[in-house]
C-alpha cells in the first residue's frame, strides 16, 4: 500500500527536477505571510565585518545591513555575532545543517536568521546543496542568499555512483551534465573539489562514495586514499571533511563498526567527519528509526568522535541525528521535506498522487502528529502555543499551509538544538531530559496511528 505520508516527500526525484536556468529561489507564497514583519528588529554582525545580518523583525534573514553603531532611540538591537567557519565547527555549539530544498528554496535564509534569533547564537547554522539538484550560478546564489550560515556546503553526491551498495536513484542525464564527475570512469578528485569551490562552498567534502560492507577494507582504504588525495589538494584556508556514505549495517552490525572505528581511530588527518547513513525506504516519512542495534551504532560512533575530539557531522538525519548530539556528535542535517531529514533507500515507487496528509510538529513529543490530533492537543488545559514566525499564519484557522508546517517543524529542529543554553545543562543531560519530558508527555496525550511517537521507548532504552 503506498504510504499517505511520502506523497509530499519527492526523494527518488528531488535532486533532478531542477532545470539549469532556475536562478529565481524567492518563495512568494511563503513571503507573502511575513510582509507586515512586527516586532522589535535584532541584528547580528556578520564575519569579517561586512555589516549586519537581520535576525528578527522587518526584513529577517533577507536583508544585509552596514554595520551601524548608533545606540539612540529606534536603533536595532545587536546580539553576539554570527560564528565563523571554524568557529562553528570546533564543537562547543551545536551546528544544524539546512539542506536545500528543491521547492521554496526562499524562505531557507528567514529560516536560518530565525534559529540564530531564538536561541541567541547559541546554535551555529548551516546550509547544504546537492551538486547535481542544479546549475553553480543557482547554488551560488542560494548559498550567498543564506547570510546566516556559518558553514555552506555544496555535496559532490559521488555515491549516486554505487547502486550496488545503496539503493539510489539512476543518475540522470541532466545530473551529468550538472556534475560530469558523476558520468563514469575513475574519479579525478580535482573536479569534485574544483564543483564546490565554485558552488561557494567554504567546507569541502570528500567524494562521499559508499562504502560496500562485503568488501569493508577494501572500500575503507579506498574512500580514504581519495580523501587524502582531497587533503593534499587544499588551498590556503581551506577545511575537508571526510566524507562518507554508508549502508545502516555498517552500524548496526558489531564487526562492520569496529572495523570502520579502528579506521577513522587511525586517520588522525580527518579532524572533521561527515557520515551519511541510507535508512530503509520502508520508514515513514518524518518517523524516526526503531532499530536499536542501528540506534545504537549511531550512539557509539557519536560517542567516539567525542572521545577522539573530531566533529561529527550527521547529514539528513533529522531528529535521529538531533539525538547524537547528546552523545557527542557536533551536528546534523535536517530540511523541509523528508529527503532532508533522511536519507532512505529508492522505493522505485514513490508516493504516488494522493495529496499529503497535515501535520503538525509538536516540539513537546518530538513527533509530527495529524492536524486534527494537534487541534485536540491544543484545546488541552495547559497547551503553549508555539511563538515561532511561522504559527500565528499557520494557525490562523484557513486551509493549511503546508510549507509554512515544514518551517514551524525546522526552526523547532534548531530550538531543540539549543536547548543545553536554554535550560543550563550540559547537552548530554538536556537531551536525556528533553526526551524524558517528551515520554511523560505523549504518555498523558489521546495518540493514536501514525501520531504516536514509537521512536521515543526505543530513545529511552538509549539513555
Amino acid at each position: 500500500m503506498t504510504d499517505p505520508w511520502n506523497t509530499d516527500d519527492a526523494d527518488s526525484a528531488d535532486w533532478t527536477d531542477l532545470d539549469d536556468e532556475v536562478s529565481d529561489y524567492v518563495s512568494p507564497d511563503i513571503d507573502a505571510h511575513f510582509t507586515q514583519d512586527v516586532g522589535p528588529r535584532v541584528v547580528a554582525e556578520l564575519p569579517g565585518g561586512d555589516g549586519s545580518l537581520v535576525l528578527s523583525g522587518p526584513g529577517a534573514g533577507t536583508a544585509v545591513l552596514p554595520r551601524t553603531t548608533d545606540t539612540g532611540t529606534g536603533s536595532p538591537q545587536t546580539v553576539p555575532g554570527i560564528a565563523t567557519r571554524d568557529q562553528a565547527l570546533r564543537g562547543t555549539r551545536p551546528l544544524m545543517i539546512v539542506h536545500c530544498p528543491h521547492q521554496n528554496r526562499g524562505s531557507i535564509p528567514r529560516l536560518l536568521a530565525s534559529v540564530l534569533a531564538a536561541t541567541s547564537g547559541a546554535v551555529s547554522v548551516g546550509a547544504s546543496v546537492r551538486l547535481p539538484a542544479g546549475s553553480a550560478t543557482a547554488h551560488t546564489d542560494w548559498l550567498d542568499s543564506c547570510a546566516a550560515a556559518s558553514v555552506r556546503l555544496a555535496d559532490p553526491l559521488c555515491y549516486l555512483l554505487d547502486p550496488t551498495i545503496v539503493r539510489v536513484p539512476e543518475v540522470s542525464s541532466l545530473a551529468k551534465r550538472r556534475s560530469p564527475y558523476l558520468a563514469g570512469g575513475p574519479l579525478n578528485i580535482g573536479d569534485v573539489l574544483d564543483a564546490q569551490r565554485t558552488a561557494g562552498a567554504n567546507l569541502l567534502l570528500s567524494s562521499g562514495r559508499a562504502l560496500d560492507p562485503t568488501s569493508a577494507q577494501k572500500s575503507l582504504d579506498t574512500a580514504f586514499e581519495e580523501a587524502d588525495d582531497a587533503l593534499s589538494a587544499l588551498g590556503p584556508g581551506e577545511r575537508l571533511a571526510l566524507n562518507l556514505t554508508l549502508p545502516a549495517q555498517w552500524l548496526s552490525n558489531r564487526s562492520l563498526r569496529n572495523v570502520l572505528f579502528a579506521q577513522l581511530v587511525d586517520q588522525e588527518q580527518f579532524d572533521l567527519w561527515h557520515i551519511r547513513v541510507q535508512w530503509p525506504a520502508t520508514l515513514r516519512a518524518l518517523h524516526q528509526p526503531l532499530d536499536h542495534d542501528l540506534l545504537d551504532g549511531y550512539k557509539r560512533l557519536s560517542q567516539l568522535a567525542s572521545d577522539e575530539e573530531r566533529a561529527l557531522l550527521l547529514p539528513q538525519s533529522g531528529l535521529t541525528g538531533w539525538l547524537q548530539i547528546g552523545f557527542g556528535a557536533a551536528g546534523f542535517g535536517a530540511g523541509p521535506f523528508g529527503s532532508g531529514h533522511a536519507f532512505k533507500e529508492d522505493s522505485q515507487g514513490g508516493g504516488g498522487g494522493n495529496p499529503p496528509i497535515p501535520r503538525y510538529f509538536e516540539p513537546t513529543l518530538l513527533h509530527p502528529v495529524e492536524r486534527n490530533v494537534h487541534d485536540v492537543l491544543s484545546a488541552r488545559p495547559g497547551y503553549v502555543t508555539c511563538d515561532c514566525p511561522y504559527c500565528p499564519a499557520l494557525l490562523s484557522g484557513g486551509e493549511w499551509d503546508h510549507g509554512l508546517a515544514r518551517l514551524h517543524h525546522l526552526h523547532w529542529m534548531g530550538r531543540l538544538a539549543g536547548v543545553a543554553t536554554a535550560t543550563g545543562r550540559s547537552q548530554a543531560a538536556a537531551v536525556r531530559r528533553t526526551v524524558r519530558d517528551a515520554m511523560g508527555a505523549a504518555a498523558d496525550q489521546p495518540l493514536v496511528g501514525i501520531s504516536v511517537p514509537q521512536h521515543l521507548s526505543v530513545w529511552d532504552r538509549l539513555l
